[in-house]
């Protein structure tokens, strides 16, 4: 039989963004969603099959072709990799983000299923010899040693084959058929669980969320509850009722650092049908982890934002953790939002979505006020908690800050000492990885930049190096200025290293442990420091924003803000609500158990709404005030935005193409929409490139449409400068 397939190359140049028709008579049947291999101009590469077809007369077919119609070279997969519903997402997506479909599908799956030649070396199934009883009666004879090993295995379902240390006694036992080798894939993902309580009675107001959910036919929620108020049990009861009709639960978090809770937490409750799906795991597991969600052995998955393609059938329910979180939306090519993807999947399943957080975006909860959204709360803390007393120290007033060290105030390190000696545990908030945030010459005043991107470079003690904090560069601490060769080199600024090191020295005998994303690229190390907090193991816990959302320490009495009003100093439209955001998650680490909790908050800017609200943790009050300051600016929710990017390594030609280009969109589009720039982003030069952006806010995407899409067709055939759209930026 004669199959016509319609394949998407590897390549991902917007140019090649089409399927090409080639033609297959093997022996298996095609299906979409697998991998081939293809000739293409005189090469070999791989693609994916989005279409089969197979004609009454493929030699009409093929003789009326205005062109040759070539024969694949192998077909690589026995089973697709790829779902009718990934492959139908991606077609929307590529259309509405203006982007590749071969990106999307890259994005979609574990990089050793890429349809790239070096995909096709990546991990392959790994397996394991299992020994399994024969039933045999009577018994053949065996000695003392070989009765001892049939009873072992006798004893159990199955036993590791590599467990049997005798390997004349499994030699025997196999021989005389008294026991089989079974192989059975093995999963390299070995996940150990954090400690978990047991679980606890469900509090009024979870009882009512859950009936109310349950008995609603609307298909998007959003749960807003404090923190503390006993959302992660909603998710789980549930999940519960979902699995228990026979459906899959999608449960997405913001962070790689809340992937192993909230996996405990399913892992407890539902045991090896979870999944875990992040970009922490190594490829082999990531491939075994894939393959078991597509056979459909897996109920639960849990993960990071790329876990929102996880290819889950009969999906019941999904779950977006800590909805207000911009790690949610992809910042590099192909952009998309998973909160966009997880809305998507909900429809195409007909399932409910569920958005949790207590500081909802601006967004969810205008479209909750427009009921576009289902509002369910949970207004109180379990137990009835009384949310943390809160401190806001203002660092500009000389009589508060300690002479021990400048970066604490004395009612921080009086917190901190009270809290050890009492033996409760304390959490220091420092949104600022590394030792020092640059370092300058003293004699000319020359501050070390990146060679690349032209910022200041970061100091890290334990590495004893410079590094870039947007391309990762990386390069030894000099001895001397490189501009005047002094030795006068002075650093500027904290992060979590340098205040860990003024604590060991404040409390020596303090344990304290520190969680950011240098940690992070550790492995294991994330899991690892939270057990270890969690097993009271350590005091004090500094970290960035990694230690704000999603914890439950009970005996976390005391969290610290260091640096609060650090993201007001960026000029950015969303700079207020994330900070408010950021500080009300941290204050909500506290006075979670039966102790009551207490924040101290260290700012230059104490009167500013950002943190005096965040510090009550009064989302109503700021999401007005922020909510004039936006129509006022007319910034989304009352607009919609989209930005063009454009790179070039000449600075002539990148300004000159955005020029042209907001000429372009001013003719176009000014009707319909307002067009800003082009302006100068920072770092202005990153990774070797020059960058301009132009930015588009608009009311009705649909109105442009048409005339973007033309507009970009023509500008991505630019072959010296680089041009991306990215549709709802999570920075403008």
């Amino acid at each position: 039989m004669t199959y016509f397939l319609e394949v998407f190359i590897e390549y991902k140049f917007q140019q090649l963004n089409r399927p090409f028709t080639y033609l297959y008579s093997g022996p298996l049947i095609p299906l979409r969603g697998m991998r081939v291999r293809v000739p293409f101009q005189k090469q070999s590469l791989i693609g994916y099959i989005t279409q089969v077809t197979v004609p009454d007369h493929p030699d009409q077919v093929i003789a009326k072709s205005p062109f040759p119609i070539a024969e694949i070279d192998d077909l690589l997969d026995e089973h697709a990799i790829l779902t009718d519903e990934l492959l139908s997402l991606a077609d929307d997506l590529s259309t509405k983000y203006f982007t590749s479909k071969i990106a999307l599908l890259q994005a979609m799956l574990p990089q050793s299923l890429f349809p790239t030649k070096q995909g096709l070396k990546g991990p392959k199934i790994a397996y394991e010899e299992w020994l399994i009883i024969t039933p045999l009666d009577p018994l053949p004879p065996m000695t003392p040693r070989q009765r001892q090993w049939w009873q072992m295995v006798a004893s159990l379902p199955k036993i590791r084959r590599q467990e049997i240390k005798s390997k004349p006694a499994i030699e025997y036992l196999l021989s005389q058929q008294l026991v089989r080798v079974e192989k059975i894939e093995k999963r390299r993902f070995d996940f150990q669980p954090l400690q978990q309580e047991k679980r606890p009675m469900l509090t009024r107001d979870q009882r009512q969320v859950i009936e109310e959910f349950n008995q609603s036919h609307d298909s998007v929620y959003l749960l807003q509850g404090v923190t503390g108020s006993g959302k992660t049990e909603v998710y789980l009861s549930l999940s519960q009722t979902v699995i228990d009709a026979g459906k899959t639960v999608l449960m997405i978090v913001p962070e790689i650092a809340l992937t192993p809770v909230m996996m405990s937490y399913y892992y407890h409750r539902f045991g090896e049908r979870v999944a875990i799906f992040h970009s922490g795991l190594t490829p082999a597991e990531k491939y075994d982890e894939y393959r078991k969600i597509i056979r459909g052995d897996i109920s639960v998955v849990v993960g990071a934002r790329s876990a929102v393609f996880a290819p889950l059938k009969h999906l019941g329910l999904i779950i977006l953790d800590e909805e207000h979180s911009e790690t949610y939306k992809q910042d590099n090519s192909p952009f998309y939002h998973a909160r966009d993807i997880a809305l998507w999947r909900g429809q195409y399943h007909q399932c409910k979505v569920l958005m949790g957080t207590a500081t909802p975006s601006l967004e969810s909860k205008a479209r909750a006020e427009k009921k576009r959204y289902h509002l369910l709360s949970l207004p109180q803390r379990v137990n009835e908690q009384t949310l943390p007393k809160t401190t806001i120290i203002d660092m500009n007033r000389t009589d508060h800050l300690s002479p021990q060290s400048s970066l604490f105030s004395k009612q921080l390190i009086n917190g901190i000492q009270q809290r050890l000696q009492a033996n409760e545990q304390i959490i220091l908030l420092v949104n600022r990885r590394g030792y020092a945030q640059s370092v300058i010459c003293r004699q000319c005043q020359e501050t070390i930049r990146c060679p690349t991107c032209q910022v200041p470079l970061t100091y890290h003690y334990q590495l004893q190096s410079l590094k870039c904090h947007y391309c990762d560069y990386l390069t030894a601490y000099p001895d001397t200025c490189p501009l005047c060769q002094s030795t006068q080199l002075m650093k500027q600024g904290f992060g979590t290293e340098q205040v860990v090191q003024q604590l060991e020295k404040l409390f020596p005998k303090a344990r304290i442990l520190r969680l950011d994303t240098d940690m992070s690229g550790v492995r294991s190390m994330v899991t690892q420091t939270l057990k270890q907090f969690q097993d009271h193991d350590a005091d004090i816990l500094v970290g960035t924003q990694m230690v704000a959302k999603g914890h439950d320490f009970p005996l976390v009495t005391l969290v610290g803000v260091m640096l609060a009003d650090l993201g007001l100093h960026v000029p950015h439209y969303r700079a207020a609500e994330r900070t408010f955001q950021l500080l009300a998650q941290v204050v909500g680490r506290t006075g979670r158990g039966t102790l009551p909790g207490e924040a101290m908050i260290q700012t230059t800017m104490p009167y500013h709404y950002a943190i005096t609200l965040g510090a009550k943790q009064d989302y109503l009050a700021f999401y007005r005030r922020e909510m004039q300051a936006r129509k006022a600016l007319q910034y989304p929710p009352y607009t919609y935005l989209a930005r063009f990017e454009l790179t070039s390594r000449s600075q002539d030609d990148v300004d000159e193409s955005a020029l042209e280009l907001t000429r372009l969109l001013i003719e176009q589009v000014q009707q319909d929409a307002t067009v800003i720039g082009p302006n100068v982003p920072y770092p202005e030069f990153f990774a070797g490139q020059y960058r301009r952006r132009v930015l588009i806010k608009y009311k009705d995407f649909d109105l442009l449409y048409d005339r973007l899409y033309r507009l970009y067709q023509i500008l991505v055939t630019k072959t010296h400068v680089k041009i991306m759209l990215n549709v709802d930026p999570y920075d403008s």
